[in-house]
């Protein structure tokens, strides 16, 4: 079940660390979509429409950044992610996600920031240890092995920028729920 409270939460912790809440689309084109989409990954396209639900907050700001909507600088939203994966106790095909952006200094201590920045916010949030691990794209987080959210840098022919999982739900009311019941 998605815990609204906690997205909340996150909102304004993010907020207090810099980073300024927008709206943003839920719809982008599939071009935009291309941009951070695995080779493999599917579109959930919009009939009639050159538009696909987005896959991450991180879509929705390229797209409001390419239209001229969005100057450089620190971001959160909170969208919908609506993903092809299998399903399982951390999966889903459709989920809720507060996602941060950085454009405006793009390096490696301000990775370096974000990541710490949610580390902290979630080890508060689950009273556990977070564990930061290194991958081909960048960083995750983990707890207990099971990955809370990723991090990194990209670019296009256009930006480059920094992203980062500011809360995934359901998947941490699930972690927190295996947590305060001992389940692994």
């Amino acid at each position: 079940m998605i815990d609204y409270g906690r997205l909340d939460r996150s909102v304004r912790f993010y907020e207090s660390n810099g980073f300024k809440r927008i709206e943003s689309p839920w719809t982008v084109t599939k071009d935009v979509s291309n941009i951070t989409k695995p080779p493999n990954g599917t579109d959930w396209e919009i009939m009639g429409k050159d538009k696909v639900l987005v896959a991450s907050g991180e879509q929705s700001f390229l797209y409001l950044y390419l239209k001229g909507f969005l100057p450089k600088g620190r971001y959160q939203t909170i969208t919908p992610c609506f993903r092809e994966e299998p399903f399982d106790r951390t999966h889903t095909k459709y989920f809720i996600k507060n996602e941060l952006m950085i454009t405006d200094d793009v390096s490696d201590e301000s990775l370096k920031f974000v990541i710490n920045t949610c580390k902290q916010f979630y080890e508060n949030e689950l009273e556990s240890v977070v564990d930061i691990i290194e991958t081909k794209e960048g960083f995750d987080l983990e707890v207990s092995g099971i990955e809370i959210g990723s991090y990194g840098i990209r670019s296009c022919e256009y930006l480059k920028w920094i992203y980062g999982t500011g809360l995934a739900e359901p998947r941490m009311t699930f972690i927190k729920n295996t947590l305060k019941n001992g389940i692994s």
